[in-house]
């Protein structure tokens, strides 16, 4: 997956965003892709420093990127 910069860090945010607005017993499927597509930005992330200077306050989204 290629991704620049500002798109990159567009779609982690869009991509938490919904998964915290998913109850992932009743949406199983649609949160094990927001998770699998979140966890793909994390080379991404570290690769540029983002990770650094970005806290992330959602715990599970913080073990998904490893953080």
């Amino acid at each position: 997956m290629n991704h620049g910069g500002h798109s990159a860090i567009a779609s982690f945010v869009t991509y938490v965003k919904a998964l915290e607005a998913l109850d992932p017993r009743n949406f199983p499927d649609e949160y094990a892709e927001h998770s699998d597509r979140i966890r793909e930005l994390r080379p991404f992330l570290r690769a540029h420093g983002i990770l650094d200077v970005m806290d992330i306050k959602n715990p599970e989204v913080a073990a998904l990127i490893g953080v």
